[in-house]
């Protein structure tokens, strides 16, 4: 049973009637209790059989990854952030072909040797790695197992108290590491960003409209819209509109249907809540994430404050589970693994519940940001160093810090300059992240000098007017 699965039961022996026929041990030895019984007998029978027992833990492991309608929250963000399950070993290569190059015939029809020469194809690839794993934990006791069958909603609460606390923590923690991700990626501008102007004066129709024209034109083949510039197209059925809770309030199910939803129930599968851009449970964020945490800076919070809803491809967030058991099968729901240990001493029961993920975004999918009140821009581009010497047969690595306003995106294109540049000795080389390499057959031909100065320079992708420079002599 999934995650999303619902388990509808009004009493304790309508509950004990679903978890004794979920386990054979059970189903074939044990009675289902009749419909006005105590099921304190059942229980005291179940306890005094260690192999009762259990089976009637495994039980609740199942009935715990089913969520009991009682109160229990769902991860708004599950049904499309989830990617699936993997076994030991394996690794995410997320790949995309971008589309072929094109030709003048004219400028090749006289090359009779032209049609010989290999076209490689413009095939991107990232490896998305095994990044969290965690485990929860939690302790019972036979005494509490005992007490479940002796009062009435005694094993709701059982349930709860085993398994509620584990799995209810598991959901909350990866939906806000989630969200983290998708608020650094808004912050490092790898994110499309759209300027909602004069939001104050627009009605939310208004709003509304000019987010499904986004929308709209993400459904035709562009570079626009990720980070890398590769020319990707997305079904409108394949976006998810990403709302704060107060900019949904706003809207009322006439508006949502006629602007952005073709009815109510594409409304419900296509949009999912955030409960704010600016609010983060930081504490539980360093817990989860340790070094690899950044916290928000007031500035960067502010901004957050001002996004009332991002578009995101079914594609953007890239989070899948290794199977713990390395047997699909046999694994529960979502590569969690669920074990406990009773403690003869104690007399209780420690409760463990493991997950290994890879939690991560693509850097190919389409996502845009929506802004209000901040327009953005590229204030400044520095290169560290500024200046530094090297010698031939040698390289060194360079950064480039983008001081940006309204999500503008932070990336940078390196290239250098050589003089004269159509010397064929001259051959430094910058990669695309700034990365310089002078090697050894670079020679150093000015006149009557032993040295030569280069220049490299990082130019804003997203305001070409805005670079900074590195000088580099070379001796």
């Amino acid at each position: 049973m999934g995650l999303n699965k619902v388990l509808k039961v009004k009493s304790d022996a309508e509950l004990l009637s679903f978890m004794i026929n979920q386990d054979p041990i059970l189903s074939n030895e044990i009675d289902l209790p009749v419909q006005g019984q105590s099921i304190q007998p059942i229980g005291k029978l179940i306890m005094s059989n260690e192999r009762y027992k259990n089976a009637f833990l495994n039980t609740i492991n199942l009935v715990g990854l089913t969520v009991i309608d009682r109160n229990y929250w769902e991860n708004p963000w599950e049904n499309f952030a989830n990617k699936g399950q993997l076994r030991f070993g394996q690794t995410v290569r997320e790949m995309i072909v971008d589309i072929a190059n094109v030709y003048d015939y004219n400028a090749t029809a006289n090359d009779p040797e032209n049609f010989l020469k290999n076209v490689v194809p413009n095939v991107y690839q990232y490896l998305h790695e095994i990044n969290y794993q965690k485990y929860y934990k939690t302790t019972t006791s036979d005494e509490q197992m005992a007490m479940a069958f002796a009062t009435e909603g005694g094993l709701f609460d059982l349930i709860e108290k085993i398994i509620g606390s584990l799995y209810e923590a598991y959901k909350y923690d990866k939906y806000i590491v989630d969200k983290y991700q998708l608020c650094r990626r808004i912050l490092n501008g790898t994110m499309t960003v759209h300027e909602i102007t004069d939001y104050a004066n627009k009605t939310t129709r208004e709003i509304v409209a000019e987010m499904k024209g986004i929308a709209n034109k993400m459904s035709f083949r562009s570079p626009n819209y990720n980070p890398t510039g590769v020319r990707v197209a997305n079904n409108f059925d394949d976006l998810i509109l990403i709302m704060n809770t107060d900019f949904e309030a706003s809207m009322s199910t006439d508006v949502l249907a006629t602007s952005f939803f073709r009815n109510d129930a594409e409304f419900k599968t296509r949009m999912a809540l955030i409960d704010g851009f600016s609010t983060h449970d930081t504490n539980r964020l360093k817990e989860l994430l340790g070094t690899q945490y950044v916290p928000f800076t007031s500035t960067e919070l502010s901004e957050l404050a001002k996004v009332p809803a991002v578009i995101v491809s079914v594609d953007f967030f890239q989070d899948y589970y290794y199977a713990l058991n390395n047997d699909p099968a046999s694994s529960t729901e979502a590569g969690l693994k669920k074990t406990d240990f009773f403690n003869p001493e104690t007399l209780k029961r420690n409760h463990w519940l493991h997950i290994w993920a890879v939690i991560s975004t693509s850097p190919y999918a389409q996502g845009v940001v929506f802004t209000k009140d901040v327009t953005p821009a590229v204030t400044s581009v520095t290169v560290s160093p500024e200046e530094m010497s090297i010698s031939a047969g040698n390289s060194v690595q360079l950064s480039s810090v983008v001081a940006t306003t309204g999500f503008a995106n932070k990336g940078v294109t390196y290239s250098i300059t050589q003089d004269p540049e159509t010397d064929p000795k001259k051959k430094a080389s910058v990669d695309l992240n700034g990365k310089v390499t002078i090697p050894a057959g670079h020679m150093v031909t000015t006149p009557n000098k032993n040295t030569e100065t280069i220049v490299v320079t990082a130019t804003s992708v997203f305001d070409k007017t805005k670079k900074g420079t590195c000088t580099i002599t070379v001796l």
